[in-house]
């Protein structure tokens, strides 16, 4: 099996045999039903594919649909004249690149079409094209702009300025957004000239008027008909990549069952609609498939310094994001507030839906995935712990002391990676935001240990126990105070019978109490009892 690792070419996908997931019933539902549409989905979700698939079937070239399920159901054939824009692979921070792009665009549409500008405009430039190519070929001209999102996201939160035509200063955020208003502002005078339009992106600008004066496209991003139109689906997983499945279980030594469910807590998750299809990261299973290694593809291919950059402004830490249910309309609509992360969290696929209560019509959001939740942990952990202590390298030597049952070697290592961030502490004037500091730096650790063992919050007839750490050798019970005793901590763990479900196992029980101090913002005591 063949698969497209980098390739978004629909043609060549097709003409060279590699792995396709036909989505081509979307195609047609789309073309016969509607005009003008948007679709949100994460970053290499199969977007630019998806355009690709677009292109080529209203460029009329049927004999690439051969045997996918257009085939069945698309009687009429017909080329029109195609217009295909992606802003994906410029650099937006520099100030002319938006200029250049879209002006490259423009004089390649007019040589094309035979047309001589006589405005500088670029937007209604590209309508006489657009009405050119209608009166040439006699078919209204369809239009397809892959991340158009991308000159917005590049500079988002940038205080970098540069010069507009008429010599005033700008931020090149309103710049930017500012030159694609113009540039979409034409389509609504060319409608008489269109067929077919299509805009791809990670994020939703409707209510920063990127697309004020076009016609509002029509958003498919969390209708329940389009949930599957990128991505794979359960079944496809199960249909379509069966052989390197059972390849890959055969190479990690596991059963069919294992391997399974080793993919779907590593790359499903993803939800796009009030339905709850579950959708696996495509980039990853392939890259997954390919190599016959599980690893995070995805993350690894980007890092989200946009969504740390809002972070750092916001009053919400992650863990107040993270597992809570919210209306639609305090995710789905971006409005650009760097005090309100979640749009852009959820857009860009970090966070998605997990669950919709339809009674109150609201949903619970969190990370899709292992993949995702442990990329993203690494990245705020190290901004939030940045000093003389790298995260990454503490969790390495906390895995090793807690493996071979290193109490004393965790706790220096606990200790240390705190203090790293006591400069955020000393920050903080209120016993509120005292108590935030220990929450917030308590839920990265927690998250961080996830990496290589199993944690929980473990409910027990008695209580919740603050964390648990299996390995195979040992457990750890922990249990977790501000600015009271270590001996109070332990004591309730043995108050509260946390380690009895453990005691008939062959694994040796740890118990540790540890008091945390506002004062110094790090461990103050521990105790310990084996």
């Amino acid at each position: 099996m063949k698969y497209p690792i980098g390739i978004q070419t629909f043609a060549e996908i097709i003409q060279n045999g590699y792995v396709y997931i036909d989505k081509t019933d979307f195609v047609y539902k789309l073309a016969k039903g509607g005009k003008v549409y948007f679709l949100s989905r994460p970053r290499r979700f199969g977007k630019s594919l998806f355009i690709s698939t677009l292109e080529n079937y209203f460029l009329g070239r049927k004999e690439l649909f051969k045997g996918l399920k257009i085939d069945a159901l698309e009687k009429d054939w017909f080329e029109y004249p195609v217009f295909k824009l992606s802003f994906g692979s410029s650099d937006y921070m520099k100030p002319t690149a938006l200029d250049d792009a879209i002006g490259h665009f423009v004089r390649n549409a007019e040589k094309r079409f035979g047309v001589t500008p006589d405005i500088d405009s670029y937007g209604v430039r590209f309508k006489d094209v657009l009405k050119a190519a209608h009166e040439k070929t006699g078919r209204k001209a369809v239009v397809l702009i892959d991340e158009y999102d991308k000159p917005l996201l590049d500079v988002m939160d940038c205080d970098e300025v540069v010069m507009d035509i008429n010599g005033n200063r700008k931020r090149i955020e309103d710049y930017n957004r500012n030159v694609l208003k113009a540039f979409y502002g034409v389509f609504k005078d060319a409608d008489e000239h269109l067929q077919f339009v299509f805009l791809t992106g990670v994020t939703k600008f409707s209510q920063i008027s990127v697309f004020s004066g076009f016609n509002q496209p029509k958003d498919i991003s969390m209708d329940r008909r389009y949930e599957a139109l990128c991505g794979i689906t359960t079944d496809e997983l199960l249909s379509i990549f069966d052989k390197p499945i059972r390849e890959l279980a055969k190479e990690e030594s596991v059963e069919y069952v294992e391997m399974v469910d080793r993919l779907k807590r590593k790359y499903d998750g993803y939800h796009f609609g009030d339905n709850m299809t579950d959708i696996y990261n495509p980039f990853s299973l392939l890259n997954c498939f390919d190599s016959m290694n599980i690893q995070d593809y995805w993350f690894a291919s980007g890092t989200p310094t946009y969504l740390v950059r809002l972070l750092q402004h916001c009053d919400e830490n992650i863990n107040e994001l993270a597992g809570r249910y919210y209306d639609m309309s305090q995710f789905v609509n971006y409005k650009a507030d760097a005090q309100r992360p979640l749009p852009m969290i959820y857009q860009s696929g970090y966070f998605t839906i997990k669950a919709h209560r339809r009674d109150m019509n609201i949903y619970l959001l969190d990370f899709p995935n292992e993949e995702v939740r442990s990329g993203f942990i690494d990245v705020l952990s190290a901004d939030y712990f940045k000093g003389r202590e790298d995260p990454r390298s503490w969790l390495n030597d906390v895995t090793d002391y807690l493996r071979l049952g290193n109490v004393e070697g965790f706790m220096t290592r606990m200790t240390s990676l705190l203090s790293s961030a006591t400069y955020r502490f000393q920050r903080k004037q209120d016993e509120k935001e005292c108590e935030r500091y220990f929450q917030y730096s308590f839920y990265l650790i927690l998250q961080m240990l996830a990496h290589y063992s199993v944690i929980a919050e473990r409910e027990t007839s008695q209580g919740r126990i603050d964390c648990v750490v299996e390995y195979p050798e040992y457990v750890y019970i922990m249990e977790f105070k501000l600015n009271g005793s270590a001996a109070a901590a332990l004591q309730q763990i043995k108050d509260k019978g946390y380690a009895k479900p453990y005691a008939s196992g062959t694994r040796k029980v740890i118990c540790i109490g540890i008091n945390f101090s506002s004062e110094t913002g790090t461990v103050e005591s521990y105790e310990v009892a084996m």
